[in-house]
C-alpha cells in the first residue's frame, strides 16, 4: 500500500504542486477512493517513507554546501515536525 500511496502522492504533487498535508487530508477523508480501504496504519507507514525520503533528500542537498548545508538540521527538523503532526492527526501512533 506505502507504494501505491507514493506513487498517488507524486502524481498529485505533479499536477497541484507538492502539499503533503493537504495530500493526507484527502486521502484520510476518502477521496482516492481508488486505493481502496487506506487504514491509519497505511497512512502512518506512509508518512514515514515520505519522511526518510525527504530528510535523504535534505542530506544530499546539504553535501552540496553553502546554504543548504547551515540549514540541514532545522529543515530535518521541521519535516519530523510536520510528520509527527499529521500522524498524530490521520495516522497510527508507532
Amino acid at each position: 500500500m506505502v507504494q501505491q500511496l507514493l506513487e498517488k502522492y507524486w502524481e498529485v504533487s505533479m499536477g497541484e504542486g507538492p502539499n503533503l498535508q493537504r495530500f493526507v487530508e484527502r486521502l484520510a477523508a476518502g477521496e482516492f477512493s481508488e486505493l481502496g480501504d487506506v487504514s491509519k496504519a497505511d497512512i502512518t507507514a506512509f508518512l514515514r517513507e515520505v519522511e526518510a525520503i525527504t530528510i535523504a533528500n535534505i542530506e544530499t542537498k546539504a553535501e552540496e554546501g553553502g546554504p543548504f548545508a547551515q540549514m540541514k538540521e532545522q529543515v530535518i527538523d521541521e519535516t519530523r515536525a510536520q510528520v509527527a503532526s499529521l500522524i498524530d492527526a490521520y495516522g497510527e501512533a508507532d
